[in-house]
């Protein structure tokens, strides 16, 4: 990076937390800064050296993100001249940061660099945006499609579980249903008695269902946790340009609270699939409580 830059570039935005920032007077110096956790991954100190393309180069200075969970755009900063000097590549620059006096001029001056450069990336504030909303928008439909199928899917186990659970509990209930039949019960209404009951069973489900939904919801909502996002880069003062990136200064860490709202068709959906679930499942059985045999009925009363 070029030293005498200080207002825009990839170390405007960090926190020195030991030795110093470069200036113009390391214009060609064999000097680095060195990200923090570089530093200490590797044990590095200022005063220390560390070998760049074959030339041992003293550190003097360590410095960190804004955040202490996110790391800085590079692990170690030289200044321009010397990173050429060392580089094979030669006289070559990477990323070249430009900012606007104001944000309304931010358009032009993307525009004017682009015809300038036509070979070159330009990137504004704004196409990180639209990048990060894209990527926004692509995880909130999968999460959104994903937590669909999974709904369907819990459904699908739970009316299954109680069809076999009143098929299970009619084949208990052989002697009762039996002496039903033995008395001159029809099969539509040993079929109407079993999905009553069914049915009684699913709204008082749904009704508890709903209680306890409700104390969780309240619960949260008390509670209020929160979660905090890290500094993201961004753009430089009021209107940055990397010609090839997106690193600039960092954006100020934000807290979300978690909250979970209560909306009425929800409660009245899970009312009407546990009353459907039940009824559902008291048919299957009544259906097998009415295949009872005379003969059977007389075996169970007996």
């Amino acid at each position: 990076m070029d030293p005498a830059a200080t207002t825009v570039g990839p170390l405007s935005s960090v926190t020195l937390t030991d030795g110093r920032l470069l200036t113009s007077a390391d214009d060609d110096a064999a000097v680095a800064v060195v990200d923090a956790t570089y530093a200490t991954a590797n044990e590095i100190s200022v005063g220390g050296t560390i070998e760049v393309g074959g030339t041992d180069v003293e550190v003097v200075g360590i410095v960190a993100s804004g955040s202490s969970a996110a790391e800085t755009a590079a692990d170690v900063f030289l200044p321009l001249t010397t990173a050429q000097t060392l580089s094979e590549a030669g006289a070559v620059v990477s990323t070249v940061y430009v900012q606007a006096a104001s944000a309304s001029e931010i358009g032009a001056v993307q525009s004017a660099l682009a015809a300038a450069l036509p070979d070159a990336t330009v990137n504004s504030q704004s196409d990180l945006a639209e990048t990060v909303s894209g990527s926004l928008s692509s995880a909130t439909s999968l999460i959104t499609n994903l937590g669909l199928w999974l709904s369907i899917l819990v459904l699908a186990v739970a009316l299954l579980l109680a069809v076999l659970l009143t098929v299970s509990g009619v084949t208990r209930r052989t002697r009762e249903f039996g002496t039903l039949k033995a008395i001159g019960w029809s099969d539509a209404r040993v079929v109407s008695q079993v999905a009553g009951e069914s049915l009684i069973q699913g709204l008082l489900g749904g009704v508890i269902g709903i209680v306890l939904g409700l104390a969780a919801i309240i619960t949260i909502n008390v509670i209020a946790p929160t979660i905090s996002t890290a500094p993201t880069a961004g753009m430089s003062g009021p209107g940055g340009f990397p010609g090839g990136g997106f690193p600039g200064s960092a954006q100020t860490a934000s807290e979300i609270t978690l909250s979970a709202p209560i909306t009425l068709w929800v409660i009245l959906a899970a009312v009407g699939v546990a009353v459907l679930g039940g009824l559902v499942a008291g048919i299957f059985g009544g259906w097998r409580a009415a295949r009872l045999s005379p003969s059977e009925a007389l075996r169970a009363v007996n």
